[in-house]
Parts: structure tokens; sequence; C-alpha cells
């Protein structure tokens, strides 16, 4: 019971602390649907898509290298990774950002996005994963009021740039630059809290791991990816298929589930650091404590998705401008899918303590390939609805296989002791 009542006060917290930034979607919400058009706010969408979905590739899955390394680390040689990680990052955000100007041409007919912002999104993935990476810093090193104050700084950022932006006229365009904005000065606060300084970077870092991170990082590519790729497949489909504007629809939908999103978040931030710790022990018993809080995280999960999803039903009409009401009836299918995905992200963190990094990435290419596949088969037809069930089929059938992988190699741990994944 202390278990869970220490992991209940962690999850609190992490869900207060990441509800500052999901507020911001929120409170922009009724501004945004109403000085910007449905095409308009599609562009919006499909900026944050595609800068999430390249976020693994700029970053190497950077964070999640340091959750998986930083019990392994001491001080130094966590100092050391986390700085030759963002010489990496920097360097390949400068040559994706090369390569997106020579051929904006060709990837806005491809990605349905303007030209002249194409390296926008590049560098706001950077951005993105800069900012995770010093939350996942602050999270390991259990500094949760920084954690907290990282979030407050950028949310509150947002607001400001974002409303002055769009105040003075610039539109999207103004959107778009208010985040990455907010980002930048965050990232910068940030890491000096953590006793990082520009200056620092400058540095050019030792060449001990610039093999285990990139090594490290291409494996790990497709577990990095798969949420931001679903997301991608998705909000592309829809504007290949359907328009600018479903893609809009589908943004504005999801905008419910993201709050759902961040209750279930905030559990596995606070769940992940005890699931490691736990079960790099021997003790007797400790695979039972580990059963019994994922069992009611399951539980939990299901009825805090279905309250949220009640509460948008009555909440959504007031917040949406009436150009984005026929939003609303898509709510429910893209909170299942965003319950699914849940569930299997955290089937995924079994996986990650053991460093079971290739049966992660097998499982995510699944979940990836059979969304695309049905997307396809079932977006022509079924529009918005028929995408946001091909996500909850394909995140639910990898979420089974993976529940399957997880419970054979615990019941073998429990059998042998052994220590290695499938």
């Amino acid at each position: 019971m202390k278990t869970k009542r220490t992991l209940a006060k962690q999850s609190l917290f992490y869900a207060v602390a990441n509800g500052v930034e999901a507020m911001v979607p929120f409170l922009l919400a009724p501004l945004l649907t109403r000085m910007l058009a449905p095409a308009e706010y599609g562009i919006w969408v499909l900026f944050v898509t595609y800068a999430t979905f390249l976020r693994p590739f700029i970053g190497l899955t950077v964070q999640d290298a340091i959750r998986m390394r930083f019990y392994d680390f001491d001080e130094g040689q966590l100092d050391r990774f986390v700085r030759t990680a963002f010489f990496i990052m920097t360097a390949v955000m400068v040559t994706g950002a090369g390569l997106a100007y020579v051929f904006r041409d060709f990837l806005a007919v491809m990605t349905q996005f303007p030209a002249v912002w194409m390296v926008s999104i590049v560098v706001a993935a950077f951005l993105f994963e800069a900012f995770y990476t010093a939350l996942a810093l602050h999270q390991f090193h259990g500094r949760r009021m920084m954690f907290l104050y990282t979030q407050i700084i950028q949310a509150a950022l947002s607001l400001v740039f974002i409303l002055a932006f769009l105040l003075a006229g610039w539109g999207w365009q103004g959107v778009i630059l208010g985040r990455m904005a907010s980002l930048a000065l965050s990232v910068v606060i940030s890491l000096g809290m953590l006793g990082y300084r520009p200056t620092g970077f400058l540095r050019l870092p030792e060449r001990s791991f610039y093999r285990n991170i990139a090594g490290f990082g291409v494996l790990y590519v497709p577990s990095g990816m798969v949420i931001m790729a679903m997301a991608m497949i998705d909000k592309v489909a829809a504007a290949h298929f359907l328009g600018v504007a479903a893609s809009a629809l589908y943004g504005v939908a999801a905008l419910f589930a993201s709050a759902y999103w961040v209750v279930n978040n905030s559990f596995l931030l606070a769940w992940t650091p005890w699931l490691f710790r736990r079960l790099k022990t021997d003790e007797p018993g400790r695979l039972t404590e580990v059963l019994s809080v994922s069992g009611l995280y399951f539980v939990t999960a299901t009825l805090a998705a279905g309250a949220i999803y009640a509460l948008s039903i009555w909440v959504a009409p007031v917040l949406l401008g009436e150009a984005f009401h026929e939003a609303i009836p898509l709510t429910k299918y893209i909170m299942l899918a965003i319950l699914l995905q849940g569930f299997f992200m955290h089937n995924m963190k079994f996986l990650h303590q053991e460093k079971a990094i290739v049966v992660m990435s097998v499982c995510s290419l699944l979940a990836i390939v059979m969304n695309l596949w049905l997307t396809i088969l079932w977006a022509p037809e079924g529009g918005v609805r028929g995408i946001m069930l091909a996500t909850a089929v394909s995140f639910g059938a990898t979420f089974i296989l993976s529940g399957i992988l997880v419970l054979a190699h615990l019941a073998g741990s429990n059998n042998t002791g052994a220590k290695q994944v499938v």
C-alpha cells in the first residue's frame, strides 16, 4: 500500500506539472478556432505533427538513452554523455535544416506544408527534443520542482508569444514562431537549472560517446518515433485523402484526448524510475508488487479516459468555434486510440528496463506498418473516423503482443532469476 500511495502522489505531481503545458492548447483553442480558418489551423496541426515526428531522427532518442543509462553512469560520465548528445543533436539539426531548404519545394508537395516554412519544422524538432531531454534529466535526478518550473516557464512563454503574434495579425505563422521562441528560451533556462551553460556545449566532446549514442539511436528510432509516426500517418492521411481541413478536425478532436494523455503519462513518469529500480532487485515478492501496480494502472487509466471523454462532450461546444463542432463526435474514437497507446507504452517500459531495444523496435515497427496499412484501407470511405479506428486497432494488437512477451519474460525471470529479456 505504501508503494501505491507513493506512486499516486508522484503521479498527481506529474499530472499537475504536465497539465500546465497541456492547458496551453485549451486556453488557445477558443482564440485559434475563431481567428484561424480550418485550413490555417490544419497547417498548425501539420507543423506540430511533422516536428514531433522528426524528434527521434534529430535527437537520436537521447532522452530515452539517458533514462536507460542514468543509473549506470556516475556524475562525470552523465555530464559528458549529455554534452555529447547535444553536440550530435545540433549537428544533425543543421544538416537536416540544410536538406529541408534545398528540397523545400518537393517536400511541400509531399507534406502539404508551405515550402517557405519547411526549415522551421527541423528547428522545432530539435527544440522539442532538447526540451524533453531537459525534463528527463530533472525527472531522473529527482528534481520534481525543477520539472514543474520548466513546464510553467514554457507554458507561460507559449501563451505570451503566441498571443502577441496573433494579435499583431501574423496568423498561423505567428503561432509557429511563438511556439518555437518559447521552446528555445525554456531549454536555455532549464539547462541552466541543471548547471549547464551554452558555452559548455561549444567544446568538442570526447569521441568515446559518439558510437554509444549513435548506436543506441539507430536501433531505438522505431521505438522512439512510434507515437509520433502514428500521429503523422493519421494527420497526413487526413490531409491527402480528405483535405488539410480534415487534419484540423483530427487535431481539434485530439485536444481532449491529449488531456487524458497528460494523466496517463504522469503515471508513467512516476512509475518508470520505480519500475527500473524495483526490477533490479532480487527481493521476493517484487514481481507480485509490480504486477499489482500494473493491474491498478489498467483499471484507473480506463476510468480516467471515460471520465475525460464525458467531460469533453460537455465542454467542447463552448470551447470550440462553430466551424470545428463536427470534430466533437470524433472524440470517442481518438480517446480509445490514446487509451490503447498508453497500454502499449506501459508494456514498452518493461522491455526498456531490460535494454531489449530490438524487441521494442520490432513491436513499434509492427504498430506503424499496421496503422499505415489500415489507414490506407479505411480512410477513403471511413474518413477521419476510419483513420482513428486504424490507430486504435494497431495499438490494441501490439499491446496484446508486447504483453505476451513481457509476461513470458517475467515468468522466466521469476523461475530462473534470469535478467536478459526474450
